[in-house]
């Protein structure tokens, strides 16, 4: 699998975090609690937390996951910065995976 973060992605969240601080997390709905009803949401500050028991080798370097939630994702994925809409993107060879992909630093507690 691959999954690249484009030049206009890195650029914003350096403008606000430090890359080595992200995560990509699979948040479940509450609805059903239907893992098939989470999205992804790329996070700061949590990568100790024991949900994370995956690496993703990335282009800004590895990044912690979930593992069973890997599955949701396609061989090739990109996310991307929407300037226009000031959105992160989710992106793969089928298309949006997320179209608003949320970056959301956890406050330790």
């Amino acid at each position: 699998m691959k999954f690249t973060f484009t030049d206009s992605a890195i650029a914003e969240i350096q403008k606000r975090y430090d890359l080595k601080d992200i995560s990509l997390f699979y948040a479940v709905g509450d609805d059903c609690g239907c893992p098939s009803t989470g999205i992804f949401m790329l996070k700061v500050n949590d990568a100790g937390m024991a949900e994370y028991d995956a690496i993703i080798e990335t282009n800004i370097g590895p990044v912690p996951a979930q593992k069973w939630a890997l599955v949701f994702l396609d061989s090739d994925n990109v996310v991307d910065f929407n300037a226009t809409k000031h959105a992160f993107q989710l992106k793969s060879e089928r298309g949006f995976l997320n179209m608003n992909l949320l970056l959301e630093q956890t406050i330790a507690q």
